[in-house]
């Protein structure tokens, strides 16, 4: 370790790009410190200045739009305390000794739904005497069959709503109506925010003097706050907009687990400098709370985040530098590494920028990689002169092989066989032969280009080749559209796949083996998608099949020769398909194995075709 220490300590030494460079650095360290304390601070009271003048610019415009619709909906009061039909209806069950009759309910119901019509703000209404509750409507939960918003545990609250209004009447105060925020919630339904406003019901005609029943509306709160600026898409993460009664309770708030709670213990909880704007009606007030914490915490953060981001550019420099300072200092490394690039195949010449001895180093450089370039080309002439030569004996073999047997003679023996079958009655044994001869004559055909409804029929005549051989080992089912039978298509595209899923697929299975060959069109191409339900793949086999899929397999590496024929084909696919070709494979040990390929659109007549050299 000594050793080492000492190794880099003489480095540093001798080179004097080191110490300008860690000088830099040092700089530009202390710099960060100094703009990070002074541009915090300065940026800190910006914030806290704009955003108390955002926010004295939406209370101003919230509570104007606030004043407007609380003024709007206690114009609606009025109209709902001088509604005669709600009037005649409750005078005509007080001259009944309060025994609502159907007809009464219903006229009750109507009238009440109707008016509740008025504003879309409206979430319920009640009709409440000093004998308690006559009747209530809510526009959200009679519908639904949910249970009233006065239950027992609200009567008392509902019979002070009473109380107080009709003592407003006695004492001539100012406003008939009485303003109540409790219950604050809809049980059953906890989304909605509510209070409540009770106006005497007098009709057009009746007297202050005869009041008998108030009428109580329940509004919707976060409507009403919805539809003002003091809930917005603008609210910062650090400022809070909320309502406060003239008791100071919270009575709606953007996070609704603050409502109902002391403005003065939360504000303790938050630690937050209030804003406040009064309203003209209620006594209620709108307020902002802003958490300099929050904004703090806030500039922190961000300059934390700049103070890595200035490290990381510091450290690009260092970087940049230290390239700089070398190719200053020490040319020679470039014809240093250039040739250290030869070891890994790289023979890029050196860029010749002056005439000293160390560049004519270089250009010797460049002129023997002109000798080695001349000599690789050479070899690489002479490998494809003998791979066209081997691949010429092959084609030649295989002709050979294919002249030894007449394929006319094998299509007219199996028909002669197939005709006596048939004459003796046995349709079964007559269809496999059809079926074996309609395969092998695809297959000794010359044509290298067949359509998709050929491919597709080729399939389905091996797939019940296959499934009268092994009995009930598997089913099978294909599908594929009509309209798309003479697309072109590769030949034998299909078969190596299936047979893969048979011997491979189905290898230790009896019986529930399924393959689905299922063809269709996809975002203007054509969809195959070949599918078992086998024993799937290893992860050796799944790695070397899906190299495969991507042309990076060497044949020679193929374990033990598996894969091969599915190799060929894809290989053949491609040359026919070109790029617009994919292929992807997705297989699970005892789920099955599943292949989906992508085939273009074929090209139509007059379209120009890629002039791509091969």
């Amino acid at each position: 370790m000594r050793n080492k220490v000492r190794a880099a300590l003489r480095y540093y030494k001798s080179h004097i790009w080191i110490e300008i460079a860690l000088s830099i650095v040092q700089i530009s360290v202390v710099l960060l410190l100094i703009f990070y304390f002074y541009l915090r601070n300065q940026y800190y009271e910006y914030l806290i200045s704009e955003t108390e003048k955002t926010d004295e610019v939406i209370l101003s415009a919230a509570s104007s739009s606030l004043n407007n619709l609380f003024s709007a909906q206690l114009h609606i009061g009025a109209e709902i305390a001088v509604n005669d039909e709600l009037y005649s209806a409750v005078h005509s069950i007080r001259e009944d000794a309060f025994h609502l009759t159907p007809s009464v309910q219903r006229r009750l119901k109507n009238e009440l739904s109707r008016i509740s019509h008025y504003s879309e703000d409206i979430a319920a209404l009640a009709v409440v005497t000093e004998k308690g509750l006559l009747y209530e409507y809510g526009r959200y939960w009679n519908a639904n069959s949910l249970p009233g918003l006065w239950s027992e545990e609200n009567l008392p609250a509902l019979q002070d709503m009473y109380a107080g209004v009709i003592q407003r009447l006695k004492t001539h105060q100012a406003g008939y109506y009485q303003v109540m925020t409790k219950p604050a919630w809809r049980t059953a339904l906890p989304a909605m925010n509510i209070f409540h406003i009770g106006y005497p019901l007098i009709g057009t005609y009746s007297s202050l003097s005869k009041v008998e029943a108030v009428i109580v509306v329940t509004y919707r709160m976060e409507n009403i706050a919805r539809s003002s600026a003091l809930l917005g898409n603008d609210t910062l993460d650090y400022t809070y907009r909320y309502l406060t009664d003239d008791q100071g309770t919270i009575i709606f708030h953007e996070d609704a687990g603050y409502i109902g709670s002391n403005e003065a213990d939360y504000l303790k909880q938050t630690k937050a400098e209030v804003i406040i704007r009064p309203l003209q009606y209620f006594g209620w007030n709108v307020n902002i709370a802003i958490d300099r914490q929050a904004i703090l915490k806030r500039i922190q953060d961000t300059y934390y985040k700049s103070a890595v981001v200035y490290m990381l550019l510091i450290m690009l420099a260092f970087a940049v530098w230290t390239i700089l300072l070398r190719s200053i200092l020490r040319p020679i490394d470039t014809v240093k590494q250039a040739m250290k690039e030869i070891e890994h195949g790289n023979q890029e010449k050196v860029e010749i920028r002056g005439e000293h001895e160390i560049w004519l180093l270089a250009a010797e450089y460049n002129r023997m990689l002109d000798a080695l370039r001349e000599q690789h080309e050479m070899l690489q002439r002479e490998y494809q002169e003998k791979v066209e030569l081997s691949e010429r004996r092959i084609q030649a073999e295989r002709t050979a092989l294919e002249s030894q047997i007449n394929a006319h003679f094998i299509f007219n023996t199996l028909n002669a066989i197939n005709y006596n079958v048939m004459q003796s009655g046995d349709d079964e044994t007559a269809g496999l032969i059809k079926r074996l001869s309609n395969i092998l004559r695809y297959t000794l055909s010359q044509k290298t280009e067949v359509t998709i409804g050929s491919e597709f029929d080729m399939a389905l005549q091996y797939l019940y080749l296959q499934k009268y051989r092994l009995m009930d080992k598997f089913e099978y089912e294909i599908t594929f559209p009509k309209e798309y039978s003479e697309w072109p298509c590769c030949k034998l595209f299909l078969q190596p796949f299936i047979e893969n899923a048979i011997v491979h697929g189905f290898e230790a299975m009896d019986s529930g083996g399924k393959i689905r060959v299922i063809g269709s069109e996809v975002s203007g191409r054509f969809q195959i998608i070949i599918e078992d339900n086998g024993r799937g793949m290893s992860d050796e086999q799944l790695a070397y099949v899906m190299d495969s899929l991507h042309g990076e397999v060497n044949l020679n590496l193929a374990p033990s020769n598996r894969g091969i024929a599915i190799r060929n084909v894809l290989m053949r696919a491609r040359m026919f398909f070109r790029t617009d070709f994919e292929a992807t494979l997705k297989s699970e040990p005892g789920r099955g194995t599943t292949f989906t390929f992508l085939l273009p659109i074929p090209r139509q007549p007059g379209e120009d075709e890629d002039s791509e050299v091969i």
